[in-house]
Protein backbone atom coordinates (compact mmCIF):
# COMPACT_ATOMS: atom_id res chain seq x y z
CA UNK A 1 0.00 0.00 0.00
CA UNK A 2 1.42 3.25 -0.50
CA UNK A 3 -0.27 6.10 1.68
CA UNK A 4 -0.72 9.73 -0.30
CA UNK A 5 -1.14 13.08 0.36
CA UNK A 6 -3.64 14.07 -2.36
CA UNK A 7 -7.13 14.31 -2.51
CA UNK A 8 -9.27 11.40 -4.28
CA UNK A 9 -9.86 13.30 -7.08
CA UNK A 10 -6.26 13.70 -7.79
CA UNK A 11 -5.32 10.40 -7.46
CA UNK A 12 -7.78 9.03 -10.20
CA UNK A 13 -7.12 12.08 -12.68
CA UNK A 14 -3.13 11.97 -12.02
CA UNK A 15 -2.19 8.59 -10.82
CA UNK A 16 -4.86 5.49 -11.54
CA UNK A 17 -5.81 7.03 -14.90
CA UNK A 18 -4.72 4.10 -17.41
CA UNK A 19 -4.24 1.86 -14.68
CA UNK A 20 -6.62 1.00 -12.78
CA UNK A 21 -6.81 -2.65 -13.53
CA UNK A 22 -3.35 -2.92 -11.44
CA UNK A 23 -3.95 -0.11 -9.10
CA UNK A 24 -6.92 1.09 -6.66
CA UNK A 25 -8.02 3.58 -3.98
CA UNK A 26 -7.94 0.99 -0.95
CA UNK A 27 -9.04 3.69 1.98
CA UNK A 28 -9.42 7.64 1.94
CA UNK A 29 -8.35 8.99 5.18
CA UNK A 30 -9.36 12.83 4.69
CA UNK A 31 -9.72 14.79 1.87
CA UNK A 32 -6.48 15.41 1.31
CA UNK A 33 -4.87 11.89 2.41
CA UNK A 34 -5.87 8.73 0.50
CA UNK A 35 -4.17 5.51 0.48
CA UNK A 36 -3.70 2.89 -2.46
CA UNK A 37 -3.21 -0.57 -3.32
CA UNK A 38 -2.37 -2.93 -5.90
CA UNK A 39 0.40 -4.59 -8.13
CA UNK A 40 3.31 -4.22 -5.95
CA UNK A 41 5.55 -3.34 -9.18
CA UNK A 42 3.35 -0.90 -9.81
CA UNK A 43 2.85 0.59 -6.87
CA UNK A 44 6.97 0.81 -6.29
CA UNK A 45 7.22 2.72 -10.00
CA UNK A 46 4.56 5.10 -8.41
CA UNK A 47 6.49 5.67 -5.11
CA UNK A 48 9.10 6.34 -6.93
CA UNK A 49 8.24 8.41 -9.26
CA UNK A 50 6.04 10.74 -6.42
CA UNK A 51 8.77 10.47 -4.29
CA UNK A 52 10.56 13.39 -6.02
CA UNK A 53 7.96 15.70 -5.27
CA UNK A 54 6.19 14.53 -2.62
CA UNK A 55 9.17 12.95 -0.01
CA UNK A 56 6.71 11.78 2.83
CA UNK A 57 5.11 9.72 0.41
CA UNK A 58 4.85 6.10 2.67
CA UNK A 59 5.09 2.41 1.66
CA UNK A 60 3.13 -0.29 3.66
CA UNK A 61 2.54 -3.98 2.99
CA UNK A 62 -1.08 -5.42 3.05
CA UNK A 63 -3.29 -7.55 0.82
CA UNK A 64 -6.37 -5.65 -0.57
CA UNK A 65 -8.40 -5.44 -3.72
CA UNK A 66 -5.95 -6.38 -6.51
CA UNK A 67 -4.41 -9.63 -4.33
CA UNK A 68 -8.24 -10.51 -3.99
CA UNK A 69 -9.18 -10.00 -7.81
CA UNK A 70 -7.28 -13.44 -9.35
CA UNK A 71 -9.97 -15.46 -7.25
CA UNK A 72 -12.60 -13.56 -6.97
CA UNK A 73 -15.22 -15.87 -8.66
CA UNK A 74 -14.10 -18.62 -5.86
CA UNK A 75 -13.08 -15.95 -2.50
CA UNK A 76 -15.82 -13.97 -1.21
CA UNK A 77 -14.29 -12.31 1.95
CA UNK A 78 -16.67 -10.06 4.20
CA UNK A 79 -16.13 -7.74 7.20
CA UNK A 80 -16.94 -8.89 10.56
CA UNK A 81 -17.61 -5.44 11.74
CA UNK A 82 -20.18 -4.32 8.73
CA UNK A 83 -20.69 -6.87 6.85
CA UNK A 84 -19.72 -5.76 3.69
CA UNK A 85 -16.43 -7.01 0.97
CA UNK A 86 -13.59 -6.17 2.25
CA UNK A 87 -11.74 -5.17 -1.33
CA UNK A 88 -14.30 -2.14 -1.78
CA UNK A 89 -12.79 1.60 -1.00
CA UNK A 90 -12.92 2.38 2.91
CA UNK A 91 -14.06 6.10 3.18
CA UNK A 92 -12.82 6.89 6.42
CA UNK A 93 -13.56 10.87 5.60
CA UNK A 94 -17.01 10.03 5.49
CA UNK A 95 -17.73 8.30 8.88
CA UNK A 96 -15.54 10.69 10.72
CA UNK A 97 -17.33 14.07 9.23
CA UNK A 98 -20.62 12.27 9.10
CA UNK A 99 -20.57 11.86 13.10
CA UNK A 100 -20.39 15.81 13.84
CA UNK A 101 -20.50 14.82 17.44
CA UNK A 102 -17.80 13.14 18.12
CA UNK A 103 -15.43 14.56 20.65
CA UNK A 104 -13.14 11.42 22.02
CA UNK A 105 -11.96 9.21 19.00
CA UNK A 106 -9.89 5.71 19.93
CA UNK A 107 -7.93 4.05 17.12
CA UNK A 108 -7.19 1.15 17.61
CA UNK A 109 -4.13 -0.12 15.93
CA UNK A 110 -0.65 -1.39 15.90
CA UNK A 111 0.34 2.86 15.07
CA UNK A 112 -1.78 5.68 15.25
CA UNK A 113 -1.79 6.45 11.52
CA UNK A 114 -4.69 8.29 11.44
CA UNK A 115 -4.49 10.60 13.71
CA UNK A 116 -3.71 13.77 11.48
CA UNK A 117 -6.36 12.29 9.18
CA UNK A 118 -9.28 12.48 11.81
CA UNK A 119 -7.98 16.22 13.03
CA UNK A 120 -8.39 17.34 9.23
CA UNK A 121 -11.82 15.79 8.77
CA UNK A 122 -13.12 17.38 12.15
CA UNK A 123 -12.16 21.08 11.32
CA UNK A 124 -14.21 20.26 8.46
CA UNK A 125 -17.51 20.25 10.17
CA UNK A 126 -16.31 23.49 11.42
CA UNK A 127 -18.80 22.17 14.68
CA UNK A 128 -16.13 22.26 17.40
CA UNK A 129 -13.67 25.01 18.12
CA UNK A 130 -10.98 22.44 20.11
CA UNK A 131 -8.90 19.30 18.19
CA UNK A 132 -11.21 15.97 19.12
CA UNK A 133 -9.11 13.83 21.81
CA UNK A 134 -7.46 10.87 19.80
CA UNK A 135 -6.67 8.04 22.51
CA UNK A 136 -4.50 5.20 21.13
CA UNK A 137 -4.16 1.74 21.85
CA UNK A 138 -0.64 1.13 20.63
CA UNK A 139 2.33 3.44 19.27
CA UNK A 140 5.12 2.21 17.47
CA UNK A 141 8.83 1.76 19.31
CA UNK A 142 6.78 2.73 22.82
CA UNK A 143 5.89 0.94 25.42
CA UNK A 144 2.39 -0.79 25.10
CA UNK A 145 1.78 -0.69 28.82
CA UNK A 146 2.66 3.46 29.15
CA UNK A 147 0.87 3.75 25.70
CA UNK A 148 -2.20 2.69 27.40
CA UNK A 149 -1.94 4.23 30.78
CA UNK A 150 -1.36 7.15 28.73
CA UNK A 151 -4.69 7.27 27.14
CA UNK A 152 -6.52 6.29 30.28
CA UNK A 153 -5.39 9.06 32.15
CA UNK A 154 -6.22 11.53 28.85
CA UNK A 155 -9.66 9.83 28.63
CA UNK A 156 -10.59 10.33 32.70
CA UNK A 157 -9.11 13.94 32.49
CA UNK A 158 -10.85 15.23 29.22
CA UNK A 159 -14.28 18.15 29.54
CA UNK A 160 -15.78 16.14 26.67
CA UNK A 161 -15.98 13.06 28.79
CA UNK A 162 -16.81 14.56 32.22
CA UNK A 163 -19.54 16.95 30.25
CA UNK A 164 -21.47 13.52 28.69
CA UNK A 165 -21.24 11.64 31.41
CA UNK A 166 -23.04 14.76 33.82
CA UNK A 167 -25.61 14.91 30.64
CA UNK A 168 -26.63 11.22 30.47
CA UNK A 169 -26.66 10.96 34.56
CA UNK A 170 -29.04 12.79 37.60
CA UNK A 171 -26.02 12.99 39.76
CA UNK A 172 -26.56 16.71 41.39
CA UNK A 173 -29.52 18.93 40.75
CA UNK A 174 -27.14 21.49 39.24
CA UNK A 175 -28.25 23.76 35.80
CA UNK A 176 -24.61 24.17 34.98
CA UNK A 177 -22.70 20.85 34.63
CA UNK A 178 -19.57 22.95 33.93
CA UNK A 179 -18.86 24.48 36.80
CA UNK A 180 -19.10 21.29 38.69
CA UNK A 181 -16.32 20.04 36.67
CA UNK A 182 -14.41 23.44 36.72
CA UNK A 183 -13.87 22.67 40.73
CA UNK A 184 -12.22 19.41 40.08
CA UNK A 185 -8.71 19.39 40.20
CA UNK A 186 -6.99 18.61 36.97
CA UNK A 187 -3.63 17.84 38.39
CA UNK A 188 -2.87 14.07 39.20
CA UNK A 189 -2.94 13.17 42.83
CA UNK A 190 0.18 13.15 44.98
CA UNK A 191 0.41 9.49 46.64
CA UNK A 192 3.70 10.35 48.17
CA UNK A 193 3.33 9.18 52.26
CA UNK A 194 3.49 12.89 54.13
CA UNK A 195 4.91 11.49 57.59
CA UNK A 196 7.62 8.89 58.08
CA UNK A 197 7.22 6.14 59.32
CA UNK A 198 10.25 3.25 60.66
CA UNK A 199 10.20 0.05 59.82
CA UNK A 200 9.25 -1.70 62.97
CA UNK A 201 6.26 0.66 63.38
CA UNK A 202 4.98 -0.65 59.50
CA UNK A 203 5.80 -4.03 60.78
CA UNK A 204 3.59 -3.45 63.81
CA UNK A 205 0.52 -2.73 62.07
CA UNK A 206 0.38 -5.24 59.10
CA UNK A 207 2.27 -7.96 60.25
CA UNK A 208 -0.53 -9.86 61.78
CA UNK A 209 -3.04 -8.79 59.18
CA UNK A 210 -1.71 -9.23 55.83
CA UNK A 211 0.29 -12.46 54.65
CA UNK A 212 2.76 -11.49 51.99
CA UNK A 213 4.44 -14.76 51.18
CA UNK A 214 2.49 -17.80 50.20
CA UNK A 215 4.83 -19.92 51.99
CA UNK A 216 6.18 -18.08 54.83
CA UNK A 217 2.91 -16.41 56.40
CA UNK A 218 2.41 -14.01 58.72
CA UNK A 219 5.92 -12.28 60.07
CA UNK A 220 5.18 -12.29 63.88
CA UNK A 221 6.00 -9.67 66.87
CA UNK A 222 8.14 -10.80 69.15
CA UNK A 223 11.22 -10.15 71.00
CA UNK A 224 13.93 -11.84 68.73
CA UNK A 225 16.34 -9.81 66.73
CA UNK A 226 15.72 -11.91 63.90
CA UNK A 227 12.37 -12.09 61.47
CA UNK A 228 10.17 -14.66 62.75
CA UNK A 229 7.20 -16.09 60.54
CA UNK A 230 4.05 -18.55 61.16
CA UNK A 231 2.40 -20.47 58.28
CA UNK A 232 0.36 -23.52 58.09
CA UNK A 233 1.03 -25.27 54.66
CA UNK A 234 -1.17 -28.25 53.55
CA UNK A 235 -0.51 -29.60 50.42
CA UNK A 236 -4.23 -30.87 49.94
CA UNK A 237 -5.24 -27.30 50.19
CA UNK A 238 -5.63 -25.37 46.65
CA UNK A 239 -3.30 -22.56 47.32
CA UNK A 240 -0.10 -24.98 48.28
CA UNK A 241 -1.00 -28.28 45.82
CA UNK A 242 1.10 -26.82 43.61
CA UNK A 243 4.19 -28.46 45.98
CA UNK A 244 3.03 -31.73 44.98
CA UNK A 245 4.50 -31.21 41.51
CA UNK A 246 8.20 -31.63 42.34
CA UNK A 247 8.74 -35.35 42.85
CA UNK A 248 11.89 -37.25 43.12
CA UNK A 249 10.83 -41.12 42.39
CA UNK A 250 7.53 -40.52 43.29
CA UNK A 251 8.58 -38.55 46.11
CA UNK A 252 7.64 -35.50 46.93
CA UNK A 253 10.60 -32.96 47.57
CA UNK A 254 10.78 -29.46 48.54
CA UNK A 255 13.35 -27.99 45.96
CA UNK A 256 16.79 -26.07 47.31
CA UNK A 257 16.08 -22.67 45.03
CA UNK A 258 12.82 -22.78 47.36
CA UNK A 259 14.57 -23.46 50.37
CA UNK A 260 16.60 -20.07 48.98
CA UNK A 261 13.84 -18.08 47.79
CA UNK A 262 12.06 -18.34 51.58
CA UNK A 263 15.44 -17.28 53.21
CA UNK A 264 15.74 -14.33 50.61
CA UNK A 265 11.62 -13.07 51.49
CA UNK A 266 12.38 -13.60 54.77
CA UNK A 267 14.88 -10.53 55.32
Amino acid sequence: MLALSMSEEEVENKILKGIEHLVCIAVVNSPHRVTISGDEKTIDEIQQVLSISYPNVFKACVHQKQIFNPICAQAKCYSSVIGDKINDNIPVDTAIIKDEAANVIRESSPHPVLATSIRECCKLTNQQQSSPLILLTLKRKEDEQKTLLTSLAQFTTSSHVWQQYFHTRQILPMKNHAEYFDNFPLYKFHLSPCWYESKGSSIQRLANRIQTHPLLGIRQLNEQTSATWKSLININLPQHVFLKDHKIQDVILFPAVAYLELATAAC
